[in-house]
């Protein structure tokens, strides 16, 4: 199921296929954005913490900075350019953490996005990124030194990923270990949260015996519910989901409920 298809690009319904028993419905709980939440924490960067702690839109605060433009009309849908612009910081926001490239951006924006954006213009998207969250540049920095000294990266919880290619004389070698360095804490320490929430799950579920666990999904959670009892179970899996996962984490986490009776068709609350 990691590999099922996007919910907006599924032409032969494959994810409508998983259908809850009869008197039962799905419940997805997805963390939003948990990645950039734990990249804001790790980095420091006040931008961004500031953006999440006051439950703001990542992607109109990536697109004032990128654009040098105020965050009003970065978030105003109504704006000229207000679809091309959050599009490229999306895009820029699920890369930045692991070491963007121009060439990289330039890709992934053609592929992901259909957009055809020159190679100058991608290089100054990433300078303006990089200068708009200065304290980014910063922790990646630090992060590979830290690697290619110890030879391995590590989650906030202590789990390692080695890395011998960080010393190698080979540039593409050392540059793949280098994004892995940057990628370990941030994708590692989203994983090892989702996690801990199954932990607290598997306290509790007992006591619900009409909750019955099914999937993990990336960075979601899927159940069968009794029909009448689905608000009642989406309260209790958000609040456990939303749990401050370890005592320095400082950094608010959302965990955004759907129902459907497939999983093909699931509205958000």
């Amino acid at each position: 199921m990691q590999n099922c298809p996007r919910k907006d690009n599924d032409p032969i319904g494959v994810r409508s296929m998983i259908v809850a028993p009869e008197g039962c419905v799905l419940l997805s709980l997805d963390f939003s954005q948990i990645e950039l939440r734990v990249g804001a924490f790790y980095c420091r960067d006040e931008k961004m913490l500031q953006t999440y702690r006051n439950g703001g839109d990542i992607h109109a605060q990536t697109t004032s900075v990128i654009y040098h433009i105020p965050f009003e009309q970065a978030a105003d849908k109504n704006a000229e350019h207000y679809k091309e612009r959050r599009t490229i910081a999306k895009n820029c926001n699920f890369g930045v953490f692991f070491g963007l490239f121009p060439k990289g951006l330039q890709r992934t924006l053609k592929f992901k996005a259909g957009l055809d954006t020159s190679l100058a213009e991608c290089e100054k998207i990433i300078a303006n990124l990089k200068a708009g969250y200065p304290q980014l540049s910063l922790w990646q920095e630090v992060v590979k030194r830290q690697a290619q000294g110890r030879r391995y990266s590590e989650t906030w919880l202590g789990r390692r990923r080695y890395l011998p290619g960080i010393v190698s004389d080979d540039w593409g070698k050392k540059s793949f270990a280098e994004r892995c360095a940057m990628n370990t804490p941030i994708q590692g320490t989203a994983a090892d949260i989702l996690k801990m929430a199954m932990a607290r799950l598997v306290v509790e579920l007992p006591e619900y015996p009409w909750i019955v666990p099914v999937l993990t999904v990336h960075d979601s959670l899927v159940f069968y519910v009794a029909e009448e009892k689905v608000q009642e179970a989406g309260v209790l899996i958000k609040g456990l989901m939303e749990r401050q996962p370890f005592p320095e984490f400082d950094v608010p986490l959302v965990a955004e409920v759907a129902t459907g009776t497939n999983y093909g068709e699931l509205d958000e609350w």
